[in-house]
């Protein structure tokens, strides 16, 4: 599978992720290391959300166990993701400063 993204962190990353989850079988935890700083994701930027949904299916998972993509259909709310994420402005430009993404 071929994916691009500006700094090749975070949309290849979650494409990585889910690759690794839905396709391969792995486990999520085992699969959510693609989303790391090895690769450039940095999850106390705006990119943390990524890892803010996968620990909320996570988290659902344990109670309800289901494929993700069932989750996803039946479970996930991206407007309340979305609002329960918080993060500080000023690492988001430094990320951003290191990642060259201005």
């Amino acid at each position: 599978m071929l994916m691009h993204c500006k700094s090749g962190a975070d949309r290849t990353g979650l494409m990585s992720a889910l690759y690794c989850l839905v396709k391969l079988g792995e486990p999520l935890s085992q699969a959510m290391r693609q989303l790391s700083p090895r690769y450039g994701h940095f999850r106390l930027n705006n990119a943390g959300i990524l890892d803010t949904f996968f620990e909320s299916y996570l988290e659902d998972n344990q109670h309800r166990p289901m494929p993700l993509v069932e989750w996803i259909d039946k479970y996930y709310d991206p407007e309340a993701l979305t609002r329960s994420f918080r993060t500080k402005g000023w690492i988001d430009r430094i990320v951003d400063q290191v990642l060259n993404r201005v």
